[in-house]
């Protein structure tokens, strides 16, 4: 008889998929995050950033994945979510996009034009901060002015909230 039970549960672990961890991230976030944070893509390239290949955000800047843990991502999803967020945060493409033909890669840019002190972003060359000289360059809406100060924040390594 136990032979006979110990030959059924494995027919059965067999037959019936093993659903944790098979849910994709997207199914994981539309389960968990999309109520409040929208479109993962719209969500990524608006509030987080791919610097040097490790995801960051406002929030727990050095650890995202503790905060991931604690708002709502089960510990066995983190990893998938981070990887989907980390493909999707757009900021060094959107900056390759719209400014490196005229000011070359990000962190030459930083380096030798941005000055970060506080909550302070600061143009060098025009002498004003950041808010304040891009809505005159290229017409830049509100929107991305707030991006682009917090990208080169995190590019001189001194993120600002």
């Amino acid at each position: 008889m136990r032979l006979f039970q110990a030959c059924i549960s494995i027919l059965l672990l067999v037959l019936i998929p093993i659903q944790s961890g098979a849910r994709d991230a997207s199914e994981i976030w539309d389960d968990r995050c999309e109520e409040c944070h929208g479109d993962s893509v719209k969500f990524a390239s608006k509030y987080l950033w791919n610097v040097d290949g490790q995801l960051q955000g406002q929030h727990h800047i050095d650890n995202l994945d503790l905060f991931l843990g604690n708002h709502y991502i089960p510990d066995h999803a983190i990893e998938v979510i981070r990887k989907m967020l980390l493909t999707q945060a757009n900021s060094p493409l959107r900056y390759v996009t719209e400014c490196s033909g005229c000011h070359g890669s990000a962190a030459e840019f930083v380096a030798k034009s941005i000055w970060v002190r506080g909550s302070e972003v600061r143009a060098m060359e025009a002498g004003m901060d950041v808010g304040e000289f891009l809505p005159t360059h290229l017409e830049l809406p509100p929107e991305d002015i707030a991006f682009y100060r917090k990208l080169f924040a995190r590019i001189a390594g001194k993120p600002i909230l």
